[in-house]
C-alpha cells in the first residue's frame, strides 16, 4: 500500500498545483487597440466621432473617453465589431489629447482643434459641414 499511497499523493499534488495555476492565471482582460477621430480637422463646437477599437475580450467592458483628462463619457463596444464610439464636441481650440481606456489599457491621440467659424450657426452649422465633422 505504501507505493499506491505515494502515487496517489503525487497525482493529488499535481492536480492541486494545476488548480492553483488556473486560479492564478489572469482573467480575460480588455485592451484598447487604438483610438481615432472621424475628422482630420476638428472644429470648436462641431460634432466629431471618436472610435476606440478593442480586442475581443474588450467587448464586455465599457470604454471611457477623455479630452485632456476631462471625461467625455463612456460607451459599450459593439459586440462582433469590437468598437466603441462616442460623439465629441470640442470646447476649446488648440492641442487636445483624446484618450480611450478600459481597466487594463489605454490609447491616446493628439489632435489640434481649430477655432469655430464666426459665420457658422454653431453645432452642425455651415462651418461644421465644411470640416466633415458634422454628424447627425
Amino acid at each position: 500500500m505504501g507505493k499506491i499511497q505515494r502515487a496517489g499523493f503525487g497525482v493529488g499534488a499535481i492536480g492541486a498545483m494545476a488548480t492553483v495555476a488556473v486560479l492564478a492565471a489572469p482573467s480575460a482582460s480588455a485592451f484598447v487597440i487604438n483610438v481615432q477621430l472621424a475628422s482630420n480637422s476638428p472644429i470648436v463646437g462641431c460634432a466629431d466621432v471618436i472610435t476606440a477599437n478593442v480586442d475581443v475580450t474588450g467587448d464586455l467592458v465599457p470604454v471611457n473617453f477623455t479630452d485632456n483628462g476631462v471625461s467625455i463619457g463612456s460607451a459599450a463596444p459593439s459586440v462582433g465589431v469590437n468598437q466603441a464610439t462616442i460623439k465629441w464636441y470640442p470646447k476649446t481650440a488648440g492641442a487636445h489629447t483624446i484618450t480611450a481606456s478600459q481597466p487594463l489599457s489605454s490609447k491616446s491621440i493628439d489632435v489640434t482643434v481649430s477655432p469655430a467659424n464666426p459665420l457658422s450657426s454653431g453645432s452642425g452649422g455651415a462651418g461644421c459641414a465644411a470640416s466633415g465633422g458634422s454628424f447627425g
